[in-house]
């Protein structure tokens, strides 16, 4: 399903003041910053996995779904905020060396989600991921039994942006075969619960026939829905179409 519009958020009242929610650190045997956890008030309905974005945005870090996470806490859930570390902190150089970075990272997420729900027993659980956090959220999304997923702005393959961001000496072809198990292209096939699909009309890194061709691929209930924005995708009828999709998808 292709949506052209965002999706209803009636009766989500975003005038109403959100209460205070708690916002700490993880203490998850972390890498060199520890994930943000924000949690609601009372009892948790439910854990949120947010991944951020790749950019030199102030907010491409463990910040970014902040205030999100806030709202989602006054829904009753608690949401992990990790600050990813690749491409973030060490850049791509090449095979095999990207591919076990990416396969680190994603490691270090379900060793984390895992965690947090033995912790806290919460069963709903949901990943919710922009750009490069998108492309590690679908990695994980069906090991870590999410039972939906937002995408946002990814991209269908790791070289889409490795080979054309970065000096990779390896030859292209060789590189993109060895990466493509790890490919969003290639596991979005994998994952079974519903996924929302969003993309910017206007985004100067994802080409719309590059949104289609990761959207046609992916199997299982998925929306997609474009907006009038960059790839930055910092939109308020977007982020209340996610917040309307967790809510519908998590049976809260």
């Amino acid at each position: 399903m292709v949506a052209t519009t965002g999706l209803s958020v009636g009766h989500l009242n975003t005038n109403v003041p959100m209460a205070e929610s708690e916002v700490t650190e993880f203490d998850f045997a972390s890498r060199f910053e520890k994930p943000f956890l924000v949690r609601p008030e009372g009892e948790a309905k439910g854990l949120l996995l947010y991944l951020h974005w790749f950019d030199e945005a102030p907010n491409a870090n463990r910040t970014q779904f902040l205030g999100e996470a806030r709202t989602m806490a006054e829904l009753g859930f608690i949401s992990l905020l990790p600050q990813l570390e690749f491409p973030w902190k060490s850049p791509p150089t090449g095979l095999p060396a990207d591919a076990e970075k990416i396969r680190s990272e994603a490691d270090y997420l379900i060793r984390l989600v895992a965690s947090a729900r033995s912790e806290f027993e919460v069963d709903h659980f949901g990943i919710v991921g922009h750009d490069f956090g998108a492309m590690h959220g679908a990695l994980v999304a069906e090991d870590l039994g999410s039972q939906c997923n937002v995408f946002i702005a990814p991209t269908p393959r790791w070289s889409d942006w490795f080979l054309r961001f970065w000096p990779i000496e390896d030859d292209r072809y060789d590189y993109m075969r060895a990466m493509e198990p790890l490919d969003p292209l290639t596991v979005i096939q994998n994952i079974t619960a519903p996924t929302l699909y969003q993309f910017a009309r206007n985004d100067f890194y994802i080409a719309a026939m590059t949104g289609l061709e990761l959207f046609d691929a992916a199997n299982g209930p998925k929306t997609m829905i474009p907006y009038e924005a960059d790839h930055s995708m910092g939109l308020e009828q977007a982020r209340l179409d996610r917040i309307e999709f967790l809510v519908e998808h998590l049976g809260i």
